[in-house]
């Protein structure tokens, strides 16, 4: 059963700092991993973007070696993505 307010606002004042403590320490943990998931989601979906982009471009036509070389020169995102994974 989860604990009133009022019996929250009860507690000893040295039990809420430990836990305040603990609590900012798995907060700046968590916002760290959002901060990577946020990179590693954004690239992953300009890298997408990109790829939908060229597989029109070839359903239109387009010579695909032009397509090659475009998709070549995003190994820097390619490169990105795996970094930010392995961070998380």
């Amino acid at each position: 059963m989860p604990m009133s307010r009022a019996a929250a606002d009860s507690l000893p004042s040295a039990r809420l700092h430990t836990i305040e403590s603990f609590d900012v320490d798995l907060l700046e943990s968590l916002e760290a991993r959002d901060r990577n998931l946020y990179a590693l989601v954004s690239a992953a979906t300009r890298y997408r973007a990109l790829l939908h982009e060229q597989v029109q471009l070839l359903r239109a036509g387009k010579d695909p070696e032009i397509v090659r070389g475009a998709i070549n020169r995003w190994n820097e995102i390619l490169r990105e993505i795996g970094k930010l994974a392995k961070q998380i």
